[in-house]
């Protein structure tokens, strides 16, 4: 999986310029149609704690985490994939991904949004 993070600029309905974190996914639709606007719009606490639900299950602590989402998927991970389920079509599986690409993902994820909120003004 190829991504890269960046700092969305944009104004405001009072002309004020704000921004935001997010991720572009190379080829997004190869893991669901809704997988990138799920990953950027998911908090920092929750990325924080999907991260260590993930590394719970590759370090063997558990075997199975019953996944996370944002509004239309919920992505279940066991220690060698993570299934993405459409929770609006009945579980419809949209996409299997190495759990190993979903951490990496996730991690990165999470740093990036630390320095943003961390250090706001340097990205």
């Amino acid at each position: 999986m190829h991504y890269s993070f960046k700092k969305t600029v944009y104004m405001d309905g009072d002309g004020r310029k704000n921004s935001y974190p997010s991720v572009v996914i190379e080829n997004p639709e190869k893991y669901g149609s809704f997988f990138q606007d799920e990953i950027v719009h998911l908090s920092l606490d929750y990325v924080e704690e999907i991260v260590r639900e993930i590394e719970a299950v590759l370090n063997g602590e558990v075997y199975f985490y019953e996944g996370f989402g944002f509004e239309v998927y919920m992505i279940e991970c066991d220690r060698e994939k993570a299934v993405v389920k459409n929770v609006y079509e009945d579980d419809r599986v949209e996409a299997v991904i190495p759990i190993e690409e979903v951490y990496e993902l996730m991690r990165d994820w999470r740093d990036f949004q630390r320095e943003y909120y961390h250090n706001h003004t340097s990205l």
